[in-house]
């Protein structure tokens, strides 16, 4: 798949009834558990422009914040991949809708994006990467399945105009981990 073809498929998800880009305040949540599903964390940060105490953000929810300022972003590593769960219509936390591969521990502003680094390869077998906007869900975020080999860099962008506090970013798997 080609970079063009990347940002097609965000913008057309962008678009699509009941996926949002921007975040609502609704899936910036305080950490709740999924019933029955491993969880891991952000092991680090890669990059951070106009965030205070980034390093407070990798691991698990322990009440300290890194700060996104206005107009700041956060890239982080997760300990392992996310993939999208199987198919739409089937959701263990009940309802309708994709399964949520991942959500954010937070507080504070609520005009975000969430964005996945994807990688993929055209039939020559040359990569292409870009970064793709992520579903956002009530409880969390999910994605199409662009790539079977996942995403584990996750950006997170403050839009708005009051601070950003992310304590922890959380990755859903599934009974039977993908190697």
């Amino acid at each position: 798949m080609k970079i063009r073809e990347l940002i097609t498929l965000g913008v057309f998800l962008g678009l699509s009834g009941g996926i949002i880009v921007r975040a609502r305040p609704s899936c910036y949540r305080h950490d709740e558990e999924k019933q029955g599903r491993p969880k891991f964390y952000a092991l680090r940060v890669v990059s951070e422009k106009n965030v205070q105490n980034a390093k407070d953000s990798p691991g698990v929810p322990d009440g300290r914040y890194a700060e996104i300022l206005p107009g700041g972003q956060l890239v982080l590593l997760m300990e392992k991949k996310l993939y999208p769960f199987p198919s739409i219509g089937w959701n263990p936390e009940g309802g309708v809708g994709l399964a949520d591969s991942g959500s954010v521990v937070g507080k504070g502003g609520a005009d975000f994006s969430l964005e996945g680094w994807f990688t993929t390869q055209d039939t020559q077998d040359k990569q292409h990467s870009a970064w793709v906007p992520l579903a956002v869900s009530s409880t969390g975020f999910c994605f199409w399945p662009l790539s079977s080999a996942g995403v584990n860099m996750i950006r997170i962008t403050n839009l708005g105009t009051k601070s950003l506090f992310v304590d922890a970013v959380i990755g859903y798997g599934m009974e039977a981990e993908r190697k």
